[in-house]
């Protein structure tokens, strides 16, 4: 009985030990959780009230450039047709350029002048706005930001202001200049997709935006008759009645609408420029608790009946292992944030030109070394955009091109952009970039470097104004040349005909001396072996001495005769002049058979007539190619072709003898083949002489030729 009640005992022990760890494990968690969501909702909090403070407060600089333009001015100043309808076109300008809901001109008296929406059922134009806050803050000479509900259009907007005057400093203020930038981007951008109710109040707590269209123009809290009437008066959110919520505070975190439900609170200030606006975001109690509690009881509800006695033993060791899960996670949020800490002093200190800019191409962040190298303080450079620090160029090129290409890939690299620095400066870079997304792959905004080569780029100018000159010294040169090379063709031209009247007069020449040597010399001789004879007759029996003398002296003349003739024929062989070229040839190469001991072989195709220069040039060169063979080569056979072509005549001379080395230097080209050469080139071909030591000797000589 002691040891069953002893067990009992435990047992129950056990069991509440397992319950009450079971508890203190559930509320730890749930605190945690709730710690948790609780930290990631006013994170969320924190960001949404900077970027609606952003946009709240983007137009106030482009306001201000709207008020010092020439169109602007003139038209409140000579306010005939033509500068008011030069001042319209500015305006549809800026806002379609800004996407801007409207913008328009007033006048000293506060008369609309000028307007985007002149044409609409809703214009502005000739509409008293003197009473609307943003215009008595203008005209005293103070920018202002308005947001209210339009009097004319009835669409919710917020107003930028600003006077416009003349005169250099602080001149004469004639008119206020007034964009109107819609709201309704912010509730369908920034907070639709919020899971918490938000809602923006102004100081009397009346709800101007909010995700839950319902609550739009009611009361957080009642208000008395003279805060109603006086907003009535201002005629900010239009004429009323704006229905009270229901929502009342229960504490300093809680709250509840008129049907009970509750909502955790929290209240964030928007920027100075809108003192005592606030962002609410009321989340849902009920839901809170349902998300964080429902996971963990479906999870442990049964188990926890089921094994109870266990959970009593291992519950502390799960209470640890949650302080320790708790420790770890605190212990991680401590890195991050000093993981963060050490990424900004890394941005900052870098030294690189380093700068984000957000959807609008206006920049969010910069290095330190980029306002160091551009000269500008940060505060110059925040919400500016980007192209208002390069040069035209670069501004066209980024708005028309680079800049929608980015948006839409995400990344660029190596783009050149020229920077102007502050001091007037010009800097080029290489520009590269990535875009950082949500979870839904929305590019939020751009982390870019810049890197300067200014002096790389004026090395390169340097370098091709260097190639220009020698370029130019180049063609120069070339032209000398070309005049040099032409002056050369012509004397070489000029040399060629010397060279062939001389040929032409050497054969004439030879021409002249065989003639006389065939007929005058040639007759004398004859008529002296005639005389011979009749002497050699005459003396025949008278006197046997005499008689042998003149025998021998008709033998010598005889001799003499034929060595006369064999002159005159190497000086001009008739056959070429009556018989033509391949006769001439025919006959050369018995000549040179009979007078060598070389076998000579003549082959020839049907060769047509051809000019009387080409045809005593083609002799001569094989005259010249057969001697040299009978002197040099020790050939035993000379081969000689004479032959025809689709271009014109080819003659060719082969020997099987000894050869030589062209390539040698101890070769010397003879006057024989210059002579040849030359007689080739003259005659308008071309000599190819082919030999090598032990394989004999190749020589071709082509002409081109007209039949004749």
């Amino acid at each position: 009985m002691r040891l069953r009640l002893i067990i009992i005992i435990l047992s129950v022990f056990a069991f509440l030990s397992a319950s009450a760890g079971g508890w203190l494990y559930y509320y730890s968690y749930r605190e945690a959780v709730f710690e948790k969501r609780e930290s990631d909702a006013r994170a969320n909090l924190n960001l949404l009230a900077r970027q609606v403070s952003m946009h709240l407060s983007e137009h106030v600089k482009p306001v201000k450039t709207l008020s010092v333009t020439k169109e602007i001015v003139n038209a409140l100043l000579m306010t005939d047709l033509e500068t008011i309808y030069r001042a319209n076109k500015l305006l549809d300008l800026f806002a379609a350029t800004m996407d801007l809901d409207v913008a328009y001109l007033l006048d000293k008296e506060g008369v609309t002048l000028c307007s985007t929406n002149r044409n609409a059922a809703d214009s502005f134009v000739g509409k008293d706005f003197s009473f609307r806050p943003y215009y008595q803050m203008a005209i005293q000479g103070e920018g202002a930001t308005y947001l209210a509900l339009g009097t004319t259009s009835n669409k919710r907007g917020v107003y930028f202001s600003h006077p416009v005057t003349v005169g250099q400093g602080d001149g004469e203020i004639i008119g206020v200049a007034v964009i109107k930038a819609s709201v309704e981007f912010l509730e369908s951008t920034l907070m639709m997709n919020q899971e918490a109710v938000l809602l923006f109040c102004d100081p009397q707590g009346l709800i101007f935006m909010s995700n839950v269209p319902a609550y739009r123009f009611k009361l957080m809290h009642p208000l008395s008759e003279e805060v109603i009437s006086a907003l009535i008066d201002s005629r900010q959110f239009g004429n009323g009645p704006w229905a009270w919520t229901g929502f009342k505070k229960k504490n300093k975190d809680l709250v509840a609408d008129s049907t009970g439900k509750r909502y955790y609170s929290s209240i964030l200030p928007i920027s100075e420029n809108y003192p005592g606006w606030h962002l609410i975001s009321l989340r849902e109690q009920k839901k809170i608790h349902k998300d964080v509690t429902q996971p963990l009881i479906q999870l442990i509800g049964s188990i926890v009946i089921s094994v109870s006695i266990i959970a009593g033993i291992v519950v502390f060791v799960l209470y640890r292992m949650a302080s320790n899960e708790l420790a770890r996670r605190r212990k991680a949020e401590e890195n991050l944030t000093l993981s963060e800490q050490r990424y900004r002093e890394i941005y900052h200190k870098t030294p690189v030109m380093l700068h984000s800019i957000d959807t609008e191409a206006r920049i969010i962040h910069v290095s330190d070394h980029w306002v160091e190298v551009m000269g500008y303080r940060r505060s110059e450079v925040i919400g500016e955009h980007l192209t208002r620090f390069f040069n035209e160029e670069s501004k066209r090129f980024a708005l028309d091109t680079n800049l929608p290409k980015f948006f839409s890939a995400g990344f660029c690299k190596d783009i050149p952009y020229t920077y102007v620095k502050k001091n007037g400066e010009t800097m080029d870079t290489l520009l590269s970039c990535c875009a950082l997304r949500d979870s839904q792959g929305r590019i939020l905004r751009s982390l870019a470097v810049s890197v300067d080569i200014s002096d790389k780029n004026r090395v390169q100018k340097d370098l091709e104004k260097a190639k220009e000159a020698l370029s130019k010294y180049s063609l120069d040169l070339e032209k000398q040349v070309t005049q040099r090379t032409a002056q050369l063709e012509s004397a070489q031209a000029k040399l060629k005909n010397l060279s062939k009247n001389i040929i032409a007069s050497q054969e004439r020449e030879k021409e002249l001396i065989a003639r006389e040597l065939h007929d005058h010399l040639g007759q004398v001789l004859t008529a002296l072996r005639i005389d011979a004879v009749w002497i050699e007759k005459y003396l025949a029996g008278m006197d046997a001495k005499a008689f042998n003398r003149a025998n021998q002296m008709g033998s010598l003349i005889e001799t003499t005769i034929q060595d006369v003739r064999q002159m005159a024929y190497r000086l001009r062989p008739r056959v070429l002049d009556d018989l033509g070229l391949a006769d001439a040839l025919d006959s050369m190469v018995l000549d040179f058979e009979k007078r060598s001991n070389i076998s000579c072989v003549f082959q020839q195709d049907n060769v047509p007539v051809i000019d009387k220069a080409i045809a005593t040039a083609l002799y001569r060169i094989c005259q010249e190619a057969m001697t040299n063979a009978l002197r040099h080569s020790k050939a035993a056979t000379i081969i000689v072709k004479l032959k025809t072509d689709v271009k014109g005549i080819v003659l060719t001379i082969e020997d099987d003898g000894v050869g030589f080395d062209l390539n040698s230097p101890d070769t010397i080209p003879g006057i024989g083949l210059e002579s040849m050469s030359e007689r080739a080139g003259l005659a308008g071909g071309k000599l190819t002489i082919t030999s090598e030591p032990g394989r004999g000797t190749h020589i071709s000589c082509k002409v081109r030729i007209e039949k004749v």
